[in-house]
């Protein structure tokens, strides 16, 4: 079964988390270090931030976690990236 790869989506939230890095004006080797001292949990940010791969879920929360923000808001600035990746809900 081929596997949906979204480009769009994951260029958006790789920008996201580059700018939530930035805006706490930390280093990817601090980030890294800090989740791994907090959570005992090794992540490949630079490889996040920059890379073809896509992140998963459990990524995404645990970097919103330490960036102190929520998962929805997380996504509405991945929607503010790319205003195509905005999906009108039904009323």
């Amino acid at each position: 079964m081929k596997q949906i790869k979204n480009t769009q989506l994951i260029a958006a939230t790789k920008k996201v988390l580059q700018d939530l890095r930035a805006e706490t004006t930390l280093t990817q080797d601090a980030v890294i270090t800090d989740i791994f001292d907090s959570k005992n949990t090794t992540i490949n940010l630079a490889r996040i931030e920059t890379g073809p791969v896509e992140v998963s879920p459990s990524t995404i929360f645990l970097l919103c976690e330490y960036y102190k923000i929520s998962i929805s808001s997380f996504f509405k600035r991945v929607e503010e990236i790319d205003k195509k990746l905005k999906i009108t809900e039904k009323k």
